[in-house]
């Protein structure tokens, strides 16, 4: 007997949902179907170790890929900007609610809502597209820098975190952060060019520099046929160490003398689609830091150098009595 058309696609993908459910990735992004445009996330939400709630990365993401399961499948994501309210919880479910705010010929909007126990946790507008519709059009990017380590020659995250983890040089709360994180299967390959030293851990204190990069990818290779998959698992990734930057360019390390650190709102533009799977460079700087908060701009790269995605965030940073005692004499500075 001869399989219908119809019934060989359902056959196929479902043989594709059972594969990508088996990914660290792909279960740290799902969200299921609970009503029309209403949404649950079938995992429990990841909350990092010395963070004050679930990872926002994840929420970012999740998000968007509710939003994604509502436009055509000609539709890819270009841009997304999010505001955090309140931190996330990671012991209850997140119900993301989908508002279909307009579908166009070429364009589509949704707002995402996420609701845990009543509160509004994140608000996200998601706007898709069609790329490659419109011919010939005006074509630049800023080129990736040059010179920077292959992400082959560097460490990984769970290398240096174990490093850490286990010299006496590194604040004791510090370390436990670090064990604690490196119980955790992490869905992502991160590898910083500039690792902080211990004696950095030790004073709290290093060289200011606004300008930080890393590389990233999925740890899994993802299925070809799921751009969604691909560019919520870069919303999900570019939201690491990106405040961070306006942390170092005050000359601080790992939130040693801040009392208070969370992600405002976090904004994307997607320029192309790009595979998740493979090496993308993550080209981040601040450039202003004042009045409690940070402010800090990534540029994610693929290995052939093309721009795929620009990142922008603002956070809270609000320092500890001790270290505003430190800093008051300079305090006007500006």
């Amino acid at each position: 007997m001869t399989n219908s058309p119809s019934t060989t696609t359902t056959s196929n993908t479902s043989r594709q949902d059972q594969a990508e459910n088996k990914l660290v990735i792909a279960k740290a992004l799902t969200v299921e179907e609970l009503d029309v445009d209403i949404y649950r996330n079938s995992e429990e939400l990841w909350h990092p170790a010395g963070s004050r709630g679930a990872f926002g990365g994840q929420l970012v993401a999740q998000a968007l890929r509710a939003a994604w399961h509502t436009v055509p499948e000609t539709l890819h994501v270009h841009s997304l900007h999010n505001y955090f309210l309140v931190p996330g919880r990671s012991d209850i479910p997140a119900i993301y609610k989908v508002r279909r705010v307009r579908d166009g010929r070429s364009f589509a909007t949704r707002v995402v809502t996420c609701m845990q126990q009543g509160k509004t946790v994140i608000v996200c507008i998601c706007s898709f597209t069609k790329f490659n519709s419109t011919g010939e059009s005006l074509d630049h990017q800023i080129p990736m820098p040059s010179n920077i380590p292959k992400p082959e020659d560097l460490p990984t995250d769970s290398e240096r975190m174990k490093a850490l983890a286990t010299d006496p040089r590194v604040p004791e709360k510090i370390r436990k952060n670090f064990e604690i994180n490196l119980k955790v299967e992490i869905p992502i390959d991160y590898r910083d060019l500039r690792i902080d030293t211990p004696e950095e851990f030790m004073r709290g204190s290093t060289e200011p520099n606004g300008h930080q990069g890393q590389w990233f990818k999925t740890q899994e290779r993802l299925p070809e046929s799921d751009p969604a998959l691909h560019a919520c698992s870069i919303a999900y990734a570019s939201d690491r160490g990106i405040l961070m930057a306006a942390v170092r360019a005050n000359g601080l390390v790992a939130r040693r003398g801040i009392s208070m650190m969370a992600s405002i709102d976090h904004s994307m533009w997607f320029h192309a689609p790009a595979r998740a799977d493979e090496w993308l460079y993550y080209d981040i700087n601040s450039p202003r830091s004042n009045d409690g908060r940070g402010t800090a701009f990534g540029r994610i790269y693929n290995r052939e150098g093309v721009l795929v995605a620009t990142c922008a965030q603002e956070g809270i940073m609000r320092l500890s009595q001790s270290e505003q005692d430190k800093r008051r004499p300079n305090i006007n500075k500006l």
